[in-house]
């Protein structure tokens, strides 16, 4: 009996503290959502209850009244268009660096390497000053290359290490039947690396969904703004609308949720197999 009591002690030792942790990991959300279900006055009274007369008008009045739609529109054409291009050129970057052999390689993946250590905010002035000597300050395309290079170093690291897996026999049989690096990349090469792909398609949404310091100073026309820099507006210098504030923050947390949802399973499988050999 006493070997099955200690297992069972274990596991329910080990399932109370996955329960603690998931309960302190969800309850900032928890209290993002009852804010912004509640008018201002009954947020002062107590921040923690639950609403007495939930105030579900909050988010038509963000999106419809207030127009932030547009803004959600702009975040969703922001992030899926970083992403998509992102991916792209990972893929072929990725390519080059697993299957060819050329002088330089070693050096320039390092390189690729050392822009996963460069922030958002370190890069702000030169970055800036670059995209108005180019006239490209607030337009899309200058909202997006910034992102895309911020991104692309994680993206080559991650499709890189995938391709690498791939048996080298097998590429070398697919260009004995003819493949042309293209068809090689999209018969043998990507099929093998669609859980990573799935994987970095969610971390570069969300990266890109949640930038805010890049939009923030090249991005000052409203109608350009996305949701990320437009949340702004309910904070002033002297007044902040917690509830407006935290109603813009549930709109913005609501196609993450959703987008790992429906790509949980290959969002777990591309994040832990490039791990195991």
């Amino acid at each position: 009996m006493r070997p099955r009591l200690k297992r069972l002690a274990a596991v329910i030792g080990t399932n109370g503290f996955l329960i603690i942790f998931v309960l302190i990991s969800l309850f900032p959300v928890y209290l993002m959502f009852i804010t912004s279900l509640k008018s201002q006055a009954e947020l002062i009274q107590n921040v923690f209850a639950l609403p007495r007369d939930a105030k579900w008008d909050n988010y038509p009045l963000v999106l419809i009244q207030r127009g932030y739609y547009r803004a959600v529109i702009n975040s969703l054409l922001f992030a899926g268009s970083v992403t998509i291009i992102t991916i792209i050129l990972s893929l072929l970057a990725a390519y080059a660096f697993a299957v060819f052999d050329f002088v330089g390689r070693q050096l320039l993946f390092i390189l690729v390497l050392v822009g996963l250590m460069v922030s958002e905010v370190s890069i702000l002035i030169p970055v800036y000053q670059l995209l108005k000597s180019a006239g490209l300050l607030n337009t899309f395309v200058g909202l997006v290359l910034p992102q895309i290079a911020l991104g692309l170093s994680f993206g080559i690291f991650l499709m890189t290490t995938f391709f690498r897996q791939v048996p080298k026999d097998l590429v070398d049989a697919a260009r004995l039947d003819g493949c042309t690096d293209l068809r090689l990349l999209y018969s043998v090469m990507i099929p093998v690396a669609l859980p990573a792909i799935g994987a970095l398609a969610v971390i570069e949404f969300l990266w890109t969904w949640n930038s805010f310091f890049l939009p923030l100073v090249i991005a000052t026309r409203q109608e350009l703004m996305p949701l990320a820099v437009s949340i702004i507006d309910f904070m002033g210098r002297f007044t902040f609308n917690y509830e407006l504030v935290a109603t813009t923050c549930v709109i913005m947390f609501v196609p993450i949720l959703i987008l790992y949802v429906l790509t949980q399973r290959s969002f777990r499988q591309g994040v832990t197999m490039g791990a195991v050999k």
